[in-house]
């Protein structure tokens, strides 16, 4: 695990709110870190003799989708889980877009404009919960130790990171963005997309959604 830490050992904020930067890996992320560091290598293998234009950019891209992909699999702390969330997107945008096939800029609007609305819902969703737990940090750990909320409201914010993590495995109906983004995208950011990008979502309902919404949790079942 890594934080910043005063010299006792307690967290120190990393904005105003609670917000802090801490990253830990366990037996759920580790693979999923694993997975990323060794997709990203093959793919920057491969682009070696393929990519001919703009290849610092790409390399910058490619990296700077590692890096958002591993901060999402090892934060642990409901904020920073939505930044790298949200940084995943910005290179994979300029991946299909600028070094995509043809139709590049209409796989790359709808793939933004399916993860942007997922995110908002997920945002409002996140700091729902903190604000109604009562919880002082957006701490995972800290969240999990507050009471549960009540059923009905667990439901309406599980529905709300439901939608977000939903779109990124994705799961019907919000899966049509996929085979444009998969046709599209250059051979490493397909690789990626289907090795790596595909995994945030069903992480976020193990890490997330299951442990934070239990009640919700059971009554999603059937229809997921």
């Amino acid at each position: 695990a890594f934080q910043f830490a005063d010299p006792a050992g307690a967290p120190l904020p990393w904005m105003h709110g609670g917000i802090t930067y801490q990253v830990a890996v366990d037996g759920i992320s580790v693979v999923l870190v694993f997975l990323t560091t060794l997709l990203t290598f093959l793919a920057l293998l491969f682009s070696w003799s393929t990519v001919r234009d703009r290849v610092r950019e790409y390399v910058a891209c490619l990296l700077l989708l590692e890096a958002g992909l591993l901060g999402v699999f090892a934060a642990m702390d409901l904020f920073l889980f939505f930044v790298f969330w949200e940084v995943v997107l910005i290179p994979m945008y300029f991946l299909i877009g600028v070094w995509g096939g043809r139709g590049r800029i209409y796989a790359t609007l709808k793939f933004v404009i399916y993860t942007m609305a997922g995110s908002a819902l997920m945002l409002i969703a996140l700091l729902a919960t903190v604000s109604l737990s009562g919880s002082e940090t957006f701490h995972l750990f800290d969240l999990l130790a507050q009471p549960k909320l009540d059923a009905a409201v667990q439901i309406a914010l599980f529905a709300a990171v439901g939608i977000a993590f939903a779109i990124k495995v994705p799961l019907f109906p919000f899966h049509t963005w996929l085979p444009d983004a998969h046709v599209e995208a250059p051979t490493a950011g397909s690789v990626l997309l289907a090795g790596v990008l595909l995994k945030m979502g069903t992480y976020g309902f193990v890490r997330l959604a299951m442990p934070l919404y239990p009640d919700a949790t059971r009554a999603a079942v059937p229809w997921i």
